[in-house]
């Protein structure tokens, strides 16, 4: 199981710059869903906030906990609901889409896995992200 420690060090390792070609893609950091008996795998539920009034205004899902060397994989606009599996300094791993209820990030899981449902997912940053109250 990994520690934050160690997942923050791969962080570290991946923003160092590189001298692969410039054809990779970067690299992607998967989201995991903490184990706890008794527990949703996802626990946490919470609603886009303060990304603009214009209707063009998003926020940008990327593919791992950062802007460089991570990419935009998608948008979500004020409103929309995620769920929240991971929190990282800033960044939250959350799961989303128009079908929150067949994600499955409320399964039960013993041990920590790596997010594979459905939907679709990715990271974002917490200060746009409120957590409804449970």
């Amino acid at each position: 199981m990994p520690s934050i420690v160690s997942r923050l060090a791969l962080l570290l390792a991946l923003m160092l710059p590189c001298t692969a070609s410039a054809d990779t893609a970067p690299l992607n950091v998967p989201i995991l869903m903490h184990g706890a008996i008794g527990d949703d795998a996802c626990p946490e539920k919470g609603h886009i906030v303060e990304v603009g009034p214009e209707p063009d205004s998003f926020l940008a899902v990327q593919s791992g906990p950062g802007e460089t060397p991570f990419r935009e994989i998608g948008r979500l606009h004020d409103g929309d609901m995620v769920v929240v599996c991971e929190k990282l300094g800033l960044w939250l791993g959350v799961v989303y889409g128009s079908a929150l209820l067949g994600c499955r990030t409320t399964i039960l899981v013993p041990v920590e896995q790596q997010y594979t449902g459905p939907c679709e997912h990715g990271w974002v940053l917490s200060r746009n992200v409120s957590v409804d109250p449970k």
